[in-house]
């Protein structure tokens, strides 16, 4: 056999495997190294800290030799507990003895001088810290950190039967929709609804989900009550939801979502924008769990899902952090992008603090069943026109609650125009058409050819057989709108 051959290849697969930051530090002091191993990974280092010793077992010290041998740069936090460590003394005479690279940090005290011949790094900030260039540059020279990137997908299926780690959800001051759903089937498995009802917003609470849905954990953010729930608050919401993830299930790799806003009078592709535009802010704000690897919008409405999808893609197209999937649909997203600039407009205003887009209030049955009017017909000349497309979907006639008035009112009441489709129209469509006039808010009036109307009212109804019809006629009530100075 060829020895000198065998040696080599060991020498190799060693080296190999040598892709992490070993961190050195007494018991003392583990909550300054747990930050600075968040600091690191939010570079794209993989940090390896060995917790055991806090509740030590047998096969302790097997585990930090085996992780010393292989690292790539060896840290100690040098801290007077650390000083007075067997254990780290013990760990340097390895990192030495197998000559791995040797950054010390600096927490608190005095530098070492048995280190005295390697610079060291200041953090004597503590939890106040930054990764300072000489600290990154160091670290650079033995190990390449690697980009930190996920998976963002949309795609159409059932949260409560989607596998995933973590499936994330709102609590605006009481469950509604899918929410109120998971939480009846969490009762249902025994658990007390304030074990995962967080109360004040930002707040957030996990559970294991007991097989009450396919994900393992159910993960609750509070948020404002529905009425007070807007872009601004979606996009604060989502960067909490990451937030909270990393402090609850930090080893998560696929976190699942609905869909926010849908039916509840925002606008779909705007919400949706907001949502990713949180989840960026928790990006570049190195607040994702270094474990993620995906994240999906789980939408059970199929030409919904096509409609996000379509205001992801005209924002992506724009930036050079995403790269698209090769099987399926979805983007590899990268943390940070260093050469990029600034965000698209669309994604920057999205939830952000600049003023919210005007935008236009549709008004439909609560038994409408054709989503190609809304969709082609009535939302893209809205678009168009710069307006955000905001409706309040299947409101049925026994549930105008006091709730779902008000936001009815305070989304009219705010609206440029409102569109209402009067073909098979229930009360509370002529409900809301009253309460547009008496507010004074333009309106356009939408009835199919073939159908009667009842009323003679002072404004023109407009007849048509097919969505294009709509869709033109719209747009032109619209130019005529902005030409009179009343959009």
């Amino acid at each position: 056999m060829d020895y000198t051959l065998v040696n080599y290849y060991q020498k190799v697969s060693k080296k190999n495997t040598m892709a992490h930051i070993f961190i050195s530090y007494s018991k003392q002091d583990i909550e300054f190294t747990r930050y600075l191993k968040t600091l690191l990974e939010a570079e794209g280092y993989q940090v390896w800290v060995d917790e055991a010793r806090l509740t030590p077992s047998a096969r302790w010290w097997k585990a930090i030799e085996h992780n010393i041998e292989t690292c790539s740069a060896f840290v100690i936090v040098m801290s007077p507990n650390a000083y007075e460590s067997d254990w780290v003394e013990r760990e340097i005479l390895l990192a030495e003895k197998e000559k791995r690279p040797i950054i010390p940090v600096l927490l608190s005290g005095e530098a070492w001088s048995r280190l005295a011949n390697i610079q060291h790094v200041d953090m004597r900030a503590g939890l106040r810290a930054k990764l300072s260039e000489h600290f990154l540059d160091t670290l650079k020279a033995h190990i390449e950190p690697k980009t930190p990137e996920v998976v963002f997908t949309i795609g159409f299926g059932d949260i409560t039967t989607y596998q995933a780690d973590v499936v994330g959800f709102k609590y605006a001051g009481g469950f509604h929709g899918v929410d109120k759903t998971v939480s009846e089937k969490l009762v249902e498995k025994g658990l007390e609804t304030t074990s995962f009802a967080p109360k004040e917003t930002g707040e957030f609470k996990a559970v294991e989900s007991k097989g009450a849905i396919q994900a393992d954990k159910v993960l609750y953010v509070a948020t404002p009550k529905m009425r007070n729930l807007g872009y601004k608050q979606l996009r604060t919401f989502a960067k909490r939801m990451v937030e909270a993830l990393n402090e609850t299930a930090p080893t998560t790799k696929h976190l699942a979502m609905t869909a926010h806003g849908s039916g509840f009078s925002l606008d779909e592709q705007e919400a949706m924008l907001s949502v990713f535009a949180g989840l960026r802010d928790a990006m570049q704000g190195g607040k994702m769990p270094c474990s993620l690897e995906k994240i999906s919008i789980v939408e059970i409405n199929t030409k919904r899902v096509n409609r996000l999808r379509t205001a992801i893609d005209k924002v992506m197209k724009q930036v050079d952090y995403a790269t698209p999937l090769n099987d399926g649909w979805g983007y590899t997203l990268r943390y940070k992008d260093t050469t990029a600039e600034t965000e698209p407009a669309d994604l920057q205003s999205a939830g952000g603090a600049k003023q919210v887009k005007p935008h236009a209030f549709v008004v439909l049955p609560a038994n409408h069943q054709d989503e190609d009017l809304f969709e082609y017909g009535i939302q893209t000349p809205i678009h168009a026109h710069g307006l955000l497309c905001e409706r309040y979907e299947d409101v049925a006639e026994d549930q105008y609650s006091e709730q779902v008035l008000n936001t009815i009112k305070e989304n009219i009441g705010r609206a440029r125009v409102v569109v209402i489709e009067l073909t098979n129209a229930d009360p509370g469509v002529y409900l809301q058409l009253g309460y547009a006039w008496g507010k004074g808010i333009p309106t356009i009036l939408l009835l199919k050819e073939d159908e009667k109307f009842y009323f003679e009212i002072p404004v023109e109804v407009i007849r048509y057989q097919k969505i294009k019809d709509v869709e033109m006629c719209i747009s032109e009530a619209l130019d005529k709108l902005e030409a009179e100075g009343k959009l």
